[in-house]
């Protein structure tokens, strides 16, 4: 695609946003702060939102290769490990299954996610079927057991995924609604929706039909990830598609999220022409992800985006966390992917 088209304009003024107003360079590493200057808690460093800022960052270097971006990706590589102490994991689950799929993105022979899918893979509770949030946790939800099924997809545990992915569908998909509930504790099915976990969850339907050992099990997992697709369309639909929001702090990825993985799906459905249901699942999912990267782009302020699509950005609040103009840059770069499909 052209570097100059639309899509990619607006996708390059979130990335300059960002690197311009939270990346810092200390020598040969690199890494963002939590807010602009002034905001409390400024400073903070976030392993997980680390992890989707080299995740966007590699989507940009494939939209747009530039030596530039390419030195900056090694840089905050660098800086992950600095930061970790070389560990590169933490004790909550879900941000390990984060780092993961940055790692597999940035580069799938890294020698360190071998050591963090078998961590993952090590986590399964076995009396549950599912991995904790986090070591210790009696909280098994889709915000850990999702991005792991992806990432252990690509792994040689793929077995795991495949069990993972079945436990989120059985356990937590809401029958009335076709969407995917946040998790369970104690025995109890915490109800709440989000975004990021619809996400998830067509992001491992998509990487276990990549993989599947049989047309029946492809197409079952392509079944699943179109159900979630529309079940995600009949959500939004009465804002128009936009996505629900959820604030700043961690929230302020969680549309970021949904939208990469709708993106997925849209170019993955794309691919068989002559099949009905694939060529609608694509169409609703490049759509949602066009409104809502439209959306953000008519609300963007001072080179700023909002946290919720619904408004303009102000320079104050949510608006200034690192997450929400991550998630932001997440949206526009899905939004890249998509707009391939018109072009091509």
């Amino acid at each position: 695609m052209d570097a100059r088209s639309p899509a990619q304009v607006r996708a390059m003024a979130a990335e300059s946003a960002v690197v311009r107003r939270y990346v810092h360079r200390f020598g040969p590493v690199a890494w963002g702060h939590a807010a602009t200057p002034g905001v409390d808690g400024a400073r903070t460093w976030h392993y997980w939102w680390h992890a989707h800022l080299l995740h966007v960052l590699r989507d940009a270097q494939e939209h747009r290769p530039d030596p530039r971006r390419a030195r900056l990706l090694r840089a905050i590589h660098r800086g992950i490990a600095v930061r970790t102490l070389g560990r590169w994991t933490t004790p909550f689950y879900d941000d390990v299954a984060w780092m993961t799929l940055a790692l597999q993105r940035y580069d799938l022979h890294d020698r360190r996610i071998d050591r963090l899918t078998r961590r993952l893979g090590d986590a399964r509770d076995p009396e549950v079927g599912a991995l904790p949030w986090a070591v210790g946790s009696v909280l098994y939800n889709a915000p850990a057991n999702g991005p792991a099924a992806i990432a252990l997809a690509w792994s040689a545990r793929r077995g795991i995924a495949v069990d993972l992915d079945a436990w989120v569908a059985t356990t937590l998909d809401d029958p009335a609604t076709g969407l995917v509930r946040d998790g369970i504790e104690h025995g109890v099915v915490r109800p709440e929706v989000w975004t990021y976990n619809q996400g998830v969850a067509i992001g491992s339907a998509l990487a276990l039909a990549e993989g599947a050992p049989d047309a029946d099990a492809r197409e079952a997992h392509e079944a699943r990830a179109m159900a979630l697709v529309h079940a995600v369309e009949r959500w939004c639909e009465p804002d128009g598609g936009l996505f629900p929001a959820a604030g700043g702090g961690d929230g302020g990825l969680f549309a970021g999220i949904l939208a990469r993985y709708l993106a997925e799906a849209a170019v993955w459905f794309a691919r068989d022409v002559s099949n009905d249901e694939h060529r609608q699942a694509s169409r609703v999912a490049s759509e949602l992800v066009h409104r809502n990267a439209h959306a953000l782009w008519l609300g963007r302020r001072e080179g700023f985006f909002a946290a919720d699509p619904r408004r303009p950005a102000r320079a104050e609040d949510a608006d200034l966390d690192l997450s929400v103009q991550l998630g932001a840059w997440i949206t526009l770069e899905a939004d890249v992917e998509v707009a391939r499909l018109v072009t091509s």
